[in-house]
């Protein structure tokens, strides 16, 4: 029996052994993991995040959607308000491509992103030749410039509008309004009237510029060294900061919204810088979703990222002449003094005296929400939604006599969404980069703990049998000997050689 025990301490002793072995590998490999994550996440040729940043796998598009004016001569005579009838989506295929790529010491990466836009009619409502009617932007733009200038030169411009035949609003085809732009004389003498205007070849389209060029040099941090860093934007054309702002709001931070570091556990918002919005801002967490099979982090922007000075007072340093109400921002600081200004698309999250000056909005989270997807260990993103709409500010001039009697409004012209899924083929390399091997060696640790809980409990279960088992046998010698001495005890005389042989034939005699 004492074999067997030996037998059984000993197998509880290998059980015991496995389950720290369990133990320390469900502890200990994630640390590990997470090491060997950073050593290979950050951007490097043959990094793990390198071959999705060089050139983005995922399929990206941009949509396109026009607010065609219905009612433009009775707006001019106050007749009714704007009447707007959103027509798209125009759909072009975007692929984007880094250039010029060079490394740095500093553990810092130099590039230009080419960015190239083809129409695909076959997911549009119609083609690039369909009609719209729209404000004529050049005009009111050079109202704009003029707003300071005397008087006389005022009534000038008037007269020269008069007999240029400008009118304030036009109909252009999409791809004019769009990419390609449309000849006009005010962008020809536009750099005369204002000296920041850059020459587009006497063309003005809202995009125009903007197909197949880059945004401006940008240099990021790699993360090689500190992963906090990873993807953050360092400088853009060379600088720190933008000019066109007051205060914290010229600071460039954040990343490019392409990739950045690994969240941290709870994190609540991601920083994002655009060129096109002319700033940085934040975007704050709404939910996990899953992209694929890969658990990620949807962030989204709030209604503080548009709101005015008065209602978010981080945004005070952005405030212009116009003194907006919320939900709206004058981009006319960084867009040589032209009146346009950034919203969501339909006034999304607006003050709600947009929508009542226009007809024919309908703000809706699910179409007009502005998101972004982050894989938390890695910082990639999986699916972006970015959403932003143009608009044009139109105000009265009493001495430009087409602008003299005009409705103050901001007028609604084109919103637009660049959006890119993660495709399955991606999601599978990040997921073997990235997940299972986490996963499976979670999965091996929780057997190997399992099974040396499993073993320890036998060994216990066997000794305890042991003991119990040893117990029963102590327990039945000794009612077996306690059983003996009773019966010698019950007869005293029988075949007892001290009893005297008289005593014995005395009572056979008796009886």
């Amino acid at each position: 029996m004492w074999t067997g025990v030996k037998k059984t301490v000993i197998t509880g002793g290998i059980g015991l052994a496995v389950l720290v072995l369990g133990l320390i590998l469900l502890f200990c490999f994630p640390l590990l993991f997470s090491h060997m994550v950073q050593q290979n996440l950050p951007l490097a040729n043959g990094s793990i995040s390198y071959k999705v940043w060089k050139d983005i796998p995922i399929p990206l598009y941009q949509k396109v959607y026009l607010f065609n004016m219905t009612n433009p001569e009775e707006f001019l005579q106050k007749a009714s308000k704007p009447r707007l009838e959103e027509i798209g989506p125009y759909t072009y295929r975007s692929w984007w491509i880094k250039e010029n790529i060079t490394w740095h010491h500093n553990d810092t990466v130099t590039y230009r992103e080419r960015k190239k836009f083809v129409f695909r009619p076959e997911l549009s409502v119609g083609g690039e030749d369909d009609l719209i009617t729209t404000i004529n932007f050049p005009m009111v733009a050079a109202a704009a410039w003029l707003r300071n200038a005397i008087p006389l030169e005022k009534v000038a411009a008037s007269i020269v509008l008069f007999l240029m035949k400008e009118k304030i609003f036009v109909q252009k085809s999409v791809w004019q309004l769009v990419y390609e732009g449309y000849p006009n004389f005010l962008t020809v003498i536009a750099p005369l009237i204002h000296s920041g205007v850059p020459k587009t070849h006497g063309h003005f389209g809202w995009l125009y510029g903007k197909n197949n060029t880059d945004d401006g040099e940008f240099t990021v941090f790699t993360g090689k060294g500190d992963l906090n860093k990873f993807g953050i934007i360092e400088k853009w054309n060379g600088t720190h900061s933008l000019k066109y702002w007051t205060g914290s709001c010229n600071t460039i931070a954040g990343s490019n919204g392409e990739l950045g570091p690994p969240l941290a556990k709870e994190q609540k918002t991601v920083t994002v810088f655009q060129t096109d919005f002319c700033r940085s801002w934040k975007l704050n967490y709404k939910k996990e979703v899953n992209i694929r099979g890969m658990k990620c982090h949807r962030f989204s922007a709030k209604k503080s990222v548009l709101a005015n000075g008065t209602d978010n007072p981080e945004n005070s340093c952005f405030t212009t002449r116009r003194h907006l109400p919320s939900g709206v921002m004058d981009l006319s600081p960084c867009r040589y003094d032209s009146p346009v200004a950034l919203s969501f698309p339909h006034f999304y999250l607006a003050s709600p005296s947009y929508l009542r000056a226009v007809e024919g909005l309908k703000p809706n989270a699910s179409l007009h929400e502005f998101f972004l997807d982050i894989h938390p260990r890695s910082g990639i993103s999986t699916s972006i939604s970015a959403r932003i709409q143009l608009n044009a500010i139109l105000e009265q001039d009493k001495n430009i006599r087409q602008f003299s009697n005009i409705t103050e409004l901001v007028l609604p012209i084109l919103w637009q969404e660049v959006s890119g899924y993660l495709t399955k083929e991606l999601a599978d390399e990040l997921l073997k980069d990235l997940e299972y091997p986490l996963l499976y060696a979670s999965i091996s640790a929780y057997c190997i703990t399992a099974l040396g809980v499993f073993v320890l409990l036998i060994s216990l279960t066997l000794l305890l049998y042991h003991w119990t088992d040893k117990k029963k046998h102590s327990r039945q010698e000794s009612l077996l000997e306690h059983d003996g001495l009773n019966e010698e005890e019950d007869c005293p005389n029988v075949l007892n050689p001290s009893v005297s042989p008289k005593m014995n034939d005395h009572i056979d005699g008796d009886v």
